[in-house]
């Protein structure tokens, strides 16, 4: 009976797994071309926590995805100024959201990093993600 019970849980685990990679593809659009002398500067850093570090994680707003990072790595983009919602997520993961009011020429800092709030135990094989914003001071290149 427990066996049984194990199986089941085995092939659902693989199943689902499996319709995670197969359809969670994110697709990454050009980066908008910024010409406005008042854009906002926002650098992300990406942690380089070992759980999830098999994936790139893609950033973006606007529903689209500009993008992709790798652990311990990071970027400086120039955004329009405006109420933004930056979103984050890794191939097979749901997106998480962080909404910015960015003011002209203002320097933002963000680190992408393993969301903790996700399920314990799956997560080591589909991590989810977070954006954090940190004082640019904190965040060392």
């Amino acid at each position: 009976m427990i066996l049984n019970n194990y199986r089941r849980l085995s092939l659902l685990l693989l199943m689902s797994a499996l319709a995670g990679l197969l359809t969670g593809c994110v697709s990454k659009s050009a980066m908008p071309v910024i010409t406005d002398d008042k854009a906002a500067t926002v650098t992300i850093y990406r942690s380089d926590e070992l759980q999830g570090s098999l994936t790139d994680v893609y950033i973006g707003w606007d529903d689209e995805y500009f993008i992709s990072l790798a652990p311990q790595q990071h970027t400086q983009l120039l955004v329009n100024p405006g109420f933004k919602t930056f979103k984050i997520r890794a191939h097979a993961d749901w997106s998480n959201e962080l909404a910015l009011d960015l003011s002209p020429q203002q320097e933002v800092c963000l680190i992408a990093e393993v969301n903790p709030q996700n399920v314990v135990g799956l997560n080591w094989v589909v991590s989810g993600y977070r954006l954090r914003q940190l004082p640019c001071e904190s965040l060392t290149l």
